[in-house]
């Protein structure tokens, strides 16, 4: 039986926290509407306001009705989320935490603390140009310096990992059980002492003391919950018990929108180490403030190229670093992160950014770093069985499933590098990636002048002024400059071997189907395979199976302008392009023309159909073309999975090396991973 003094108050936030008594209150725990994140349907809710200042500016009023009601030495747990300004696209991250703290503490509040709370089982995400979001800021708020939290403080790391709760309710809770039991065992709660909600939503922190009063809280412990949302108020009775719930009506009051400040105006530092990117990490705030200041100059700007890609940190932070961050979107930056560097016992910020062009895409190359699968190590290949293992085809426009069906050459370590896959209607011999050097080979493509045949380390810069450094020849002016391109040579090799064998890609009669070398069929035993009792059956039981996808990664704007030579040598327009297409590509072609975030490479199923438009047989367009089959271990993204934005170090040499890897061009990364 919950006590008498819990109380539940079904009303209006504002008027909520006017029924109080002054000074009742000794610690807060909510987690209020985030900015345009859900409409709850109900007139004057928080959250739906135009602007992210009209938000903040109406926090900063209730949580300022909120400070009166606390205990002197009373501790305030904030739990927000961050927002893109747009949903899709390359959208600035609008950093409102921050700027929300940053204004609480100029109306009175002081910020004692910030402890990040990392989802471990985050919500995963199809992003490519930015991290997934893994985490969210609880802001620990008090009214002075002296307080329970500060009192009571331990050792603990303000690294908090929990993972999302499921409840039988509408959603997954963003506010569990679990993070509220963390926060209040943070500080020392005496008999009387009450616990509030603002904005209570299901009842989550009522749940949590009832539960945990009379075992690590005080038996006299009370709550009071403030919600005006009549469907979470049902939520509420049936958590915590409580059937008196007392109504106050809405009660007016004044707000103004906050007033964004801009960075002050201090000494530039200029970061100019790497055209391609930079990864700084300032020690004090001081540093990292000249370094912002630094990136508007034109030093910096012309420094650097259009594409390039920044990861500016500071060691020893304070709220004005996680503040003015927000500002470099006046003189033409993008924030697409801030990441979480934690070493264990604490964390600092690192800010992913690049410049603001709608021309021009940021290089990041997720790719190399995304969480790869199951360990393959310590495996015996020789042994283990493929046949009728899934082929899942992600090449085209319709994913489509297939079963291998028998592998014709092996890697010396018996892992399968020549096979047959059995689709539906036809029979296909696709190259394997080995699982040791997939990532090598997709980035192992090798650009050369097409007049002194040196190798270039930059192959193609959609900013312009494309050259050879050793002879200077102009590059990307017409079809004649473009850069030669040679594949990796156990890619070669592996291809002449497909095309030598004495097979007909299509051909769906696959027990007539010989190869060359062989005086007997490598495909007589195909129409009695038993797939379900198959080891590459049982494989799937255990999440492994292969995917085959395009086989190179390659820089989209290189291949619109490879393209866009090609047309303009054909003297077409890109709609003269367009028309050369069946209907169903009408709003596909002109994209593959762009070089900014809305271009898109074709897929292989694509480019015969563009080698018919513009009579080309070699070139990028072959190369665009290759797929191979890639060994999948487990059920998720057949690239692996986004790391997320929260990042564990035991060094900053190698947090550095990490970050590096994300934007440095192929080349480099190639001799990085030490392939010749």
């Amino acid at each position: 039986m919950a006590s008498q003094k819990d109380l539940v108050i079904q009303g209006d936030v504002f008027a909520g926290l006017n029924y109080l008594q002054d000074e009742s209150i000794a610690v807060a725990v909510t987690s209020p509407p985030y900015w345009r994140q859900r409409d709850y349907e109900f007139e004057g809710q928080i959250g739906q306001e135009d602007t992210p200042e009209e938000y903040i500016g109406r926090l900063v009023a209730i949580f300022g009705s909120l400070r009166q009601k606390m205990h002197k030495n009373g501790v305030f747990f904030l739990n927000i989320g961050d927002k893109y300004f747009h949903r899709y696209g390359k959208s600035h991250l609008l950093q409102i935490p921050y700027r929300l703290a940053y204004h609480l503490i100029k109306d009175g509040w002081q910020l004692e603390d910030v402890i990040i709370w990392y989802k471990l089982n985050y919500m995963p995400s199809s992003v490519k140009d930015r991290f997934t979001n893994t985490y969210e800021p609880v802001l620990v708020f008090t009214r002075g310096k002296d307080n329970i939290y500060r009192a009571f403080k331990r050792k603990e790391t303000n690294v908090i990992r929990i993972p999302l709760q499921q409840t039988p309710w509408k959603h997954t809770a963003v506010f569990p059980e679990k993070l509220v039991e963390e926060l209040l065992l943070r500080i020392k709660l005496e008999k009387g002492d009450i616990v509030l909600d603002p904005f209570a939503g299901t009842g989550t922190v009522g749940a949590v003391v009832k539960r945990l009063r009379g075992d690590v809280l005080p038996s006299e412990v009370n709550f009071v919950l403030i919600e005006k949302g009549s469907s979470f108020i049902d939520v509420i009775r049936e958590r915590t018990h409580i059937r008196n719930v007392m109504g106050v009506g809405d009660e007016s009051y004044s707000w103004k929108a906050a007033k964004e400040e801009d960075l002050p105006e201090i000494e530039p530092e200029i970061v100019a180490e790497d055209r391609h990117g930079e990864v700084y990490f300032a020690d004090s705030s001081s540093e990292f403030l000249s370094a912002l200041r630094g990136i508007s100059t034109e030093e910096f700007r012309s420094f650097h190229r259009k594409n390039a890609l920044y990861f500016f940190g500071v060691i020893r932070w304070n709220i004005d670093d996680l503040y003015y961050i927000h500002t470099i979107r006046k003189i033409g930056y993008v924030l697409r992160n801030m990441l979480i560097a934690s070493n264990g016992s604490g964390w600092f910020p690192i800010f992913m950014f690049a410049s603001d062009s709608t021309r021009i895409a940021y290089r990041f190359y997720l790719d190399r770093v995304r969480v790869k699968p199951k360990t393959l190590e310590n495996r015996n290949w020789w042994t283990e069985g493929f046949i009728s293992l899934k082929v899942r085809d992600i090449s085209g426009k319709r994913t489509r499933e297939g079963r291998l069906a028998q592998v014709i050459r092996r890697y010396a370590d018996g892992f399968p590098k020549i096979v047959a896959v059995r689709w539906d209607d036809r029979t296909s011999l696709e190259l394997v990636l080995h699982p040791g050097k997939d990532e090598l080979l997709m980035e192992g493509l090798t650009f050369r002048c097409p007049r002194c045949g040196a190798r270039l380390e930059e192959p193609y810069d959609p900013a312009g002024g494309n050259s050879c450094r050793k002879c200077g020849k102009r590059l990307w002016m017409d079809l004649s400059s473009v850069p030669h391109v040679e594949e990796p040579k156990e890619v070669v090799e592996a291809i002449k071997e497909i095309e030598a064998l004495d097979y007909s890609y299509g051909e769906a009669d696959v027990e007539k189907t010989h190869a060359r070398r062989s005086s007997r069929s490598k495909f007589s035993e195909l129409s009695r395979l038993n797939w379900g009792a198959s080891p590459g059956a049982r494989k799937l039981i255990i999440g492994e199976y292969f995917t085959k996808m395009r086989l190179y990664r390659i820089d989209q704007p290189m291949i619109a302008q490879y393209l866009n030579l090609l047309r303009k040598s054909k003297s077409m327009t890109i709609q003269d392009v367009a028309n050369s297409f069946p209907p169903s590509y009408l709003y596909t072609v002109g994209h593959w023309f762009r070089k900014d975030f809305g271009g898109s490479i074709p897929i292989p199923e694509d480019i015969p159909l563009l080698k018919n438009v513009f009579g080309a047989e070699d070139g990028l367009l072959c190369i665009i073309e290759r797929t191979a089959l890639k060994f999948q271990t487990v059920r998720t993204s057949p690239k692996g999975k986004n790391p997320g934005d929260f990042l564990e170090y035991s060094d900053l040499d190698h947090l550095e090396e990490y970050l590096r890897k994300l934007y440095m061009p192929s080349s480099e990364y190639l001799r990085h991973m030490n392939v010749p």
